[in-house]
């Protein structure tokens, strides 16, 4: 991962090019998926992030067995007394310090990983929306979309 030669970003990078080469054809937030692909890779591989929590936050190696639980777990209910327990803090102080460390509630953080998961699951056009929704752990169909609506200001039916 920490090479001079990152292939997944030069990949990345080529989409990004090609697509404003083009004039945007897949929209505003294919290239917002696209550009946080990119960051998520940079950080994630080009950096070095201290493991030593700060006061009143949450660890590097927390915060990554918190994300991989949720992705692991996106179709079922997520409980803050289980993010809590992998932090190893109780609920109430969990809630505090992983939304000073993260910058948005436990709640809002799993349904953001959820709207990541079912954006790509429509992208690629294999499921339904109501397949998708459930797969991603919304409570139906119309959930799902009142979320992407929400959030990207479009339906997911233009997705597809």
């Amino acid at each position: 991962c920490m090479s001079g030669r990152d292939p997944k970003i030069s990949g990345i990078a080529h989409l990004l090019a090609a697509e404003s080469g083009s004039g945007y054809p897949n929209g505003s937030l294919h290239w917002s998926e696209l550009t946080n692909r990119l960051l998520g890779r940079l950080v994630q591989c080009h950096s070095s992030i201290a493991d030593i929590p700060l006061r009143g936050r949450l660890g590097h190696r927390a915060l990554q067995r918190i994300r991989d639980y949720i992705l692991a777990n996106l179709a079922e209910p997520i409980e803050v007394d289980d993010l809590a327990a992998l932090a190893g803090r109780s609920a109430f102080h969990f809630s505090r310090v992983f939304s000073g460390s993260v910058g948005m509630t436990p709640y809002r953080y799993v349904v953001h990983l959820r709207l990541q998961a079912a954006l790509a699951l429509i992208r690629e056009r294999r499921m339904s929306l109501a397949e998708i929704a459930a797969d991603t752990g919304f409570a139906d169909q119309s959930h799902m979309s009142r979320w992407i609506r929400r959030v990207h200001g479009i339906a997911p039916s233009s997705l597809s």
